[in-house]
């Protein structure tokens, strides 16, 4: 990317934190960006294709870190998804999301995260078939928990942070392992 590439993409994804999608348009990314319209348009056709590469930059994968284990694993991917939130999807998206006031946007967005959380899926499958986690756990299912535990915490005016990360892991780690397991 160009440095003025970076600066359009970064101000797009401000504009999206501070007002969600509808606050996105290329007038207002050219105002944020400092980039004139006409650069802007040389490289996205409409405000959708600058959506497209701020979701495409915001819901980059992750690679997993190896040699922990599966609890520090989850403890260290819920710092993630509060960076996520807090910096690059934000409030004002993540309340586009919840009122869906942009239908191609949040269709967007979902299928993005979808995506780009196969592999945790996969994490999550190997644990299982290890015995780390117990067996027949539903792990789609634990994604959108802790995800929408990470969302509703910000929603509700919270900042995630470590003591909150091992907060939530201890309420949840009781129903993730095989009974009998043990401690965390």
């Amino acid at each position: 990317m160009t440095d003025a590439d970076d600066r359009i993409v970064a101000a797009t994804l401000q504009l999206l934190r501070d007002r969600g999608p509808a606050g996105v348009n290329v007038e207002a990314v050219a105002a944020a960006s400092g980039v004139a319209k006409t650069t802007i348009y040389r490289r996205y056709e409409d405000r959708d294709a600058l959506l497209a590469a701020a979701i495409d930059v915001a819901t980059t994968e992750v690679t997993l870190p190896t040699g922990m284990s599966t609890y520090d694993t989850l403890h260290w991917l819920l710092g993630q998804a509060r960076v996520r939130v807090q910096e690059i999807v934000g409030r004002g998206t993540v309340a586009a999301i919840l009122i869906d006031d942009d239908a191609p946007f949040t269709a967007q967005l979902r299928l993005m995260i979808r995506m780009r959380s196969h592999q945790l899926v996969a994490f999550l499958d190997e644990a299982v078939a290890r015995g780390d986690l117990r067996a027949g756990l539903d792990v789609k299912l634990v994604v959108s928990v802790l995800l929408g535990a990470s969302v509703g915490h910000v929603i509700r005016g919270g900042e995630p942070d470590e003591e909150w990360a091992d907060r939530l892991l201890t309420l949840l780690w009781p129903a993730l392992t095989p009974p009998g397991s043990g401690e965390i």
